[in-house]
């Protein structure tokens, strides 16, 4: 019996000794998680409220160039990936400077929203930058969260689904979920 009891505790001492090693290991994992890194992709464009080329958001400049200023465009955007779903609304304020074949950079302050418990809600704002080419885009997206995404960066890439000016896009990119304290 003495040989059992001293087995058992030798034992029971190592499986202590081996969760004290451990414990501070698996303390800082739970207090500075890694962020999880989501590749998403998905299709949108601006079907809700599109481009509208009228003269209270077109300006045209002594280089030439006609410039856009304040133009809102409206759509929807859905993304999916390895645990993703998100759908929502993106609302743009577009500004540009456009030469004479519609092309040249374009830029905006940017905002996403989505039904959230069945609330409209403010979950992303940001920048997009892009270029056109006779108004077929290219360009990037940047948005950091809000509410349920707080702390959380979207970042994307988009490009017309052509041929031609179609205003519906491919888009890819990453979400960063935000490290949980």
């Amino acid at each position: 019996m003495k040989v059992i009891s001293k087995i058992q505790l030798s034992v029971g001492a190592g499986l202590i000794l081996a969760l004290l090693v451990s414990l501070p290991g698996l303390l800082s994992a739970n207090d500075n998680p890694v962020p999880r890194k989501a590749a998403v992709t998905g299709v949108g464009g601006w079907n809700v409220v599109p481009a509208n080329f009228i003269p209270q958001f077109l300006f045209g400049g002594t280089d030439g160039d006609t410039h856009i200023r304040h133009m809102p465009l409206v759509g929807d955007l859905s993304l999916t990936g390895d645990g993703v779903a998100l759908n929502g609304k993106l609302t743009v304020d577009l500004n540009g400077e456009l030469d004479a074949t519609f092309s040249g950079p374009l830029w905006g302050e940017m905002t996403m929203t989505a039904k959230v418990d069945g609330v409209k809600t403010l979950i992303f704002v940001g920048r997009a930058t892009a270029d056109t080419v006779g108004l077929v885009t290219v360009g990037k997206i940047k948005l950091h969260g809000l509410g349920p995404y707080e702390g959380a960066t979207l970042d994307l890439t988009f490009e017309e689904i052509g041929p031609g000016n179609t205003d519906t896009y491919n888009f890819k990119g990453y979400l960063l979920h935000a490290p949980r304290l």
